[in-house]
């Protein structure tokens, strides 16, 4: 009769987190996929500008508001978790942010980071170029933490209930 009540535990336990993942993985999805498409956005903006080499602050200020908005993305996928997927952001972000301080200098807008207003034209530009060069890899990392969050069915594998005495009993 134990053994079935904490069976029946068991079950309920399972259904419950499986309900769980389950509420939980649209929202999830929907922030997953607007820190996608943000971070192509601002991936091919910041292409296109590597390719004109045009860095005026009329040039720069949309790509710095399509930042704006993928640190906002990001915000909700930090939100809505789990923590893999939150931390699989981190290199993506670090790359973007670290272009949008070199785009700060390279059109003269005030923010720019002192140590880096000091830094050669040239090199900002290369810099931030090289850096694009990453972000595919970075999001590929986070399309792959999202893909693994979305599948898992919030059950874990439960190997023993019984206290070890039992296990071993018919």
């Amino acid at each position: 009769m134990q053994q079935q009540i904490a069976a029946q535990h068991i079950q309920a336990d399972h259904q419950r987190r499986f309900e769980h993942a389950r509420e939980r993985r649209e929202p999830r999805s929907q922030a997953y996929a607007a820190l996608i498409s943000q971070t192509q956005s601002v991936g091919t903006l910041l292409s296109a500008m590597d390719r004109s080499g045009n860095y005026t602050q009329d040039d720069v200020s949309p790509v710095l508001e399509e930042i704006v908005k993928l640190l906002r993305c990001r915000a909700r996928v930090m939100v809505e978790g789990p923590v893999d997927v939150a931390d699989s952001t981190e290199d993506l972000i670090n790359m973007i942010t670290a272009c949008r301080d070199r785009l700060l200098v390279l059109a003269s807008i005030p923010g720019a980071p002192p140590e880096l207003q000091a830094t050669p034209r040239q090199e900002l530009i290369e810099t931030c170029g090289d850096e694009l060069g990453t972000l595919a890899e970075a999001l590929e990392t986070f399309v792959e933490a999202a893909r693994q969050a979305l599948d898992a069915d919030g059950v874990t594998p439960v190997h023993s209930v019984l206290p070890a005495t039992q296990a071993g009993s018919p």
